[in-house]
């Protein structure tokens, strides 16, 4: 019997069911599509909006003043409204707070908020004279930047209503100079910010201008607060219980009432406490929230201070990792004490000196090509107008070299370079000093100063030269020294463009071998070519064999082009000399490709297609010709 229901039950039940799907099914897919196709329409219609406008050259035209963000008049101008900003986030709830301050200077606050009003009209116009990049282009026109200024939200959501003069409500008795009625200039705080980001992307110190700016939130913060606890105390009246200011207050000025205040809104919001405690319920609700103000917020403050400290302190710590790593494996390989004191001291001038600069990686960063071509000028082509031997040289060769140049650093006693090595590269001295000393580098002969030059010549593969590419001399570092180094390979790289400075740099090399009397004239340059050839590494020789490749295969589709035009050319006078003589033959044919073997042609093509026709096959990119008869 129960078997029966049971059966009984789950039929029903699933009639209901199909009964459902076939009345609502209809309804819910049709809502689901319909509401899919929404989506993607609204999505369509973000990206359309992300899309920039298209290009319009009347946009880029200069048509009057216009202000460029990143220049410094508009960094300054930036400075000044956010002066008129912050006067206005301070002295709003400051006078608000305490009357008496507003009373006894109301003719000052009045010039004060009057001109500082003025200047957020000046900003309303500077900001719709501000340009913007279009499609990587500058805009200039003044009217397509009003246009689109005061037709934004921006404009109409905050700078508008910033200005709006509440200060009629002056006029009414009860608002009678009342500041927080003022309180709509607050919301032109977006200036502030825009010039605290563009003067920590311009300043030189940015930790240090972050750590000011913190300092500056926090002191703004306890300032508002002690002007709540304030009209707090007021509100419930002083001396009315422990919580709030004594009944002595009002007798006090208004720099030591502000001064407790402050005092009191900088224990209670750094949560160290030793505050009187609440009594009231709103005393209460007051402290528990600015606990919670002070729980976020200076939690959120001291870890950004100490983020940013720390960041300060990162290479310093990086090299206190290296120093104990190079520690432990110079204790693991009982490396003497000496040399482990040489190797510590040479870290710390690291640090002290370089603070771990790795001036090849600050070239090779995400700069442009030509603002790492001109922060290279700007650093190292003073050091190479020195070298005598490009004195005279052009000015394109100088910024390549400049942009091989490569630092290097020794330690005091380090050799540079000893006498009878091999010359790969030359040295321009940076910093320090370095001395050339004897053999047993126990007497220094010459000290080399800062700016000066020397293994220029071992590079330069001079033919004569009776040391060749050898050193001639020890050079060693008398300190710590700072230099940079041009190679063999890049030097003769960049000459390889510029032959009238490579014959220049030659005489020069052989006019100084020649005062020393270490040049043998008799000798040729294959011997400097040769060692040229050596130079230059495979994928460079890989490369100027595709690029002599491609000049062949232009100059070959040239020729062609005109041979088959020549072709052309013989064919229509033939055609017209027979026309002309009534003796009309078999036509020229021009065709792309040339068979093995075609039937006999008249006159001198003949000869041509024997000659030319296995030639022709070799060159299949460029079009070959047919000719029938």
């Amino acid at each position: 019997m129960m078997n029966v229901d049971e059966q009984k039950a789950t039929v029903s039940n699933r009639k209901l069911k199909n009964f459902h799907k076939r009345i609502f099914h209809r309804f819910i897919s049709h809502y689901m599509i319909n509401n899919k196709d929404e989506q993607q329409i609204n999505l369509l219609h973000e990206h359309n909006q992300q899309k920039e406008a298209p290009i319009r050259n009347e946009d880029f035209e200069v048509t009057g003043f216009v202000f460029d963000p990143q220049n410094y008049l508009y960094h300054y101008w930036l400075a000044i409204i956010s002066f008129a900003v912050a006067y206005n986030l301070l002295l709003i709830p400051a006078r608000y707070a305490f009357n008496e301050l507003n009373n006894n200077l109301r003719i000052f606050w009045l010039l004060l908020d009057y001109t500082f009003d003025i200047i957020y009209l000046i900003d309303i116009f500077m900001q719709s004279r501000t340009g913007y990049f279009s499609h990587g282009l500058f805009v200039r026109n003044h009217y397509v930047l009003s246009r689109n200024y005061f037709t934004s939200r921006q404009f109409y959501l905050r700078d508008l209503l910033s200005i709006i003069p509440t200060d009629f409500l002056y006029l009414i008795p009860y608002f009678r100079f009342i500041s927080i009625i003022r309180c709509n200039r607050l919301l032109r705080i977006n200036r502030l910010f825009e010039f605290q980001e563009l003067t920590e992307s311009r300043t030189r110190f940015p930790n240090a201008f972050r750590i000011f700016c913190l300092t500056c939130l926090t002191l703004t913060l306890i300032h508002w607060n002690a002007c709540a606890y304030f009209l707090i105390c007021q509100y419930l009246g002083f001396g009315t219980d422990r919580w709030v200011l004594p009944a002595t207050a009002k007798n006090e000025t208004v720099a030591m009432l502000y001064t407790y205040c402050f005092y009191w809104s900088t224990l209670l919001l750094s949560t160290i406490g030793d505050v009187p405690l609440p009594v009231q319920r709103t005393e209460y609700a007051f402290v528990l929230f600015d606990f919670m103000i002070g729980i976020l917020i200076f939690a959120t403050i001291i870890g950004s201070l100490g983020t940013m400290i720390s960041s300060q302190s990162q290479s310093r710590q990086q090299v206190r990792e290296k120093m104990d790593e190079i520690k432990r494996y110079m204790k693991f390989r009982s490396v003497n004490r000496k040399l482990e004191q040489k190797v510590i001291k040479w870290l710390d001038y690291l640090y002290t000196n370089r603070q771990v600069l790795n001036e090849e990686m600050v070239l090779n960063s995400d700069l442009s090509v030509e603002l790492c071509k001109d922060l290279a000028v700007k650093v190292h082509l003073e050091s190479l107008q020195r070298v005598t031997l490009f004195h005279d040289c052009e000015p394109n060769l100088l910024i390549e070299l400049v942009t091989k140049l490569k630092p290097t650093f020794f330690g005091p006693g380090d050799y540079v370079c000893r006498k009878g090595d091999i010359g790969k590269e030359m040295y321009i001295i940076k910093r320090g000093q370095l001395g050339v000393v004897s053999d047993d580098g126990k007497t220094t002969f010459v000290v080399l100063k800062e700016g000066s030059v020397f293994g220029e010549i071992s590079i330069l593969n001079i033919p004569g030269s009776k040391n060749g590419n050898r050193r001639t001399a020890n050079v060693k570092s008398l300190g710590y020294s700072d230099l940079y180094t041009l190679t063999k390979e890049d030097l003769w790289l960049v000459l390889d463009n510029y032959p009238e400075s490579l014959s220049k740099i030659i005489e020069k090399g052989k006019s100084i071998l020649r005062k020393d009397n270490l040049l043998d004239d008799t000798l040729t340059d294959t011997k400097r070519y040769v060692e040229q050839e050596q130079l230059l590494s495979i994928q460079n020789r890989i490369k100027k064999l595709f690029e002599i490749e491609k000049s062949l295969n232009n100059r070959l589709t040239t020729f062609f082009d005109t041979y088959v035009e020549s072709v052309r050319q013989v064919k229509q006078q033939l055609s017209k000399l027979e026309h002309q003589f009534g003796a009309r033959k078999q036509s020229i044919t021009v065709s792309m490709n040339v068979p093995m073997s075609a039937p006999v042609v008249p006159f001198f093509l003949n000869q041509w297609k024997s000659n030319t026709a296995a030639n022709l096959l070799k060159f299949k990119s460029v079009q070959s010709m047919e000719l029938d008869d």
